[in-house]
């Protein structure tokens, strides 16, 4: 396992350039974007890095004139938010005030920065800029660059950009596009921005009671433990050969669960193993909640270049006495059950049920997985070839990151989280395969 690579952090000295505004090329609709009640729930802002490991003295100005290529289609990001009559976020596409775009050097080269997957927040903050007004709602930019060059001729592309914009998908999505321009390409995929495809309907059809909708009280005093102990963020790395086992390990009657996946397997055993760490009381409600793409699910009302946040939680709901004292498989069945019960309805009924209610479905006891095993970054190629590494700073509390191992040449999954420090040595015995 790794813990954040503080090294890196101590000998990273960077000069930063004051930020440039970056507009688009063109001419851009004006007008505002209608935003879901999926994207006004994602109120964060997700920080992320690209690693390349080389370039030449252009790098900097081919990105910043591709960004502007770039912005004529994805022109709401050079937006800003608003609110409209009912207090929902829309985006103001008239106030045209572009992307903060920041150039920066640093003292070192790029391998000195080790595994980026998880990034220590002090190293985020050199390689990420983070505009001061950014959490003003209605005058902070929806998205900020920073090109950070190193002495060996690598860089790393730091973006900070506002989640009720876009999910994973889209966010690939973008970088292709944006690198595809930056080599003089047309591109391969044009966004769409229509997002009413994923209004509410008129009247509310709510069909449940889902497990997704049931409010989460913290009566084992976990709060107290993220507020009292330093906050420890770790990765784990499950070759082939640890999946397999830990398969293998869930087992029904003796035999393995042949619907049970890579994904599934881990999951179960992150829930648990976290319930365990965090010393949840028998009767605490314990929710997994799964960050899922239901684009397949809506393939005919939602396009390939949705630009938009698809997403939705199904969940898993019991005490934590219940997880914690039935086998491992319980629990691959009910994260089997959660997945399987997306359907077309479900997804239309979730969207009506944000909407009228305004539901906010996390809480510390609560465990969002969020998989970017399928995110394609590899092709994201501004002229010198596709990043070494992405990684991510500053993840939520209550958020596990399913990531590709690239530190191996096997098949694996990274998984990393956060956790106060007592918590995480339990949690990392608990999950020693």
């Amino acid at each position: 396992m790794d813990a954040f690579n503080t090294t890196a952090n101590d000998v990273l000295t960077i000069e930063r350039s004051v930020p440039h505004t970056v507009l688009p090329e063109q001419d851009t609709p004006g007008g505002s974007i209608f935003l879901s009640s999926i994207d006004n729930a994602a109120l964060t802002i997700i920080s992320t890095v690209y690693a390349f490991d080389r370039s030449d003295a252009n790098v900097v100005g081919v990105i910043k004139h591709a960004l502007s290529k770039v912005l004529v289609y994805y022109y709401p990001l050079a937006g800003r938010l608003a609110k409209d009559s009912q207090g929902k976020l829309t985006v103001d596409c008239e106030k045209k005030l572009g992307v903060p775009f920041v150039e920066a050097s640093a003292d070192c080269r790029i391998e000195n920065l080790g595994s980026i997957q998880i990034i220590d927040p002090d190293l985020a903050g050199k390689l990420v800029y983070r505009d001061p007004t950014e959490n003003m709602l209605e005058d902070g930019p929806l998205l900020t660059v920073q090109v950070t060059k190193f002495k060996c001729g690598g860089f790393t592309l730091g973006m900070a950009i506002h989640h009720c914009m876009v999910d994973g998908v889209g966010a690939i999505n973008f970088m292709n596009s944006w690198a595809e321009l930056a080599r003089g390409k047309s591109l391969s995929l044009i966004p769409y921005h229509d997002r009413t495809i994923l209004k509410s309907r008129v009247p509310p059809q709510i069909r449940g009671p889902y497990d997704d909708f049931v409010r989460v009280s913290d009566v084992s005093d976990i709060t107290a433990s993220f507020e009292r102990e330093q906050i420890v963020y770790k990765s784990f790395h499950f070759d082939a050969d640890k999946l397999e086992t830990l398969k293998k390990m869930i087992t029904t009657g003796g035999q393995e669960m042949s619907s049970c996946s890579n994904f599934v397997a881990l999951a179960a055993l992150v829930w648990r193993a976290r319930s365990m760490a965090l010393k949840m009381k028998p009767h605490q409600l314990s929710k997994l909640l799964i960050a899922f793409d239901f684009r397949l699910k809506l393939r005919t009302s939602v396009p390939e270049g949705y630009f938009g946040n698809a997403l939705l939680a199904p969940s898993c709901l019991c005490t934590a006495g219940e997880l914690i004292d039935q086998p491992i498989s319980s629990a691959t069945g009910k994260i089997n059950k959660a997945i399987e019960r997306v359907t077309e309805d479900y997804v239309r009924s979730s969207i009506d049920f944000f909407d009228t209610y305004h539901y906010d479905p996390y809480s510390v006891s609560s465990l969002l997985i969020s998989s970017w095993l399928r995110l394609d970054y590899s092709c994201i190629d501004f002229g010198w070839g596709g990043p070494r590494q992405l990684g991510t700073g500053n993840p939520p509390l209550n958020l596990c990151l399913f990531m590709r191992d690239e530190s191996k040449n096997k098949m694996g999954t990274v998984v990393a989280l956060g956790l106060p420090l007592s918590a995480m040595n339990t949690f990392e015995e608990l999950v020693r395969i």
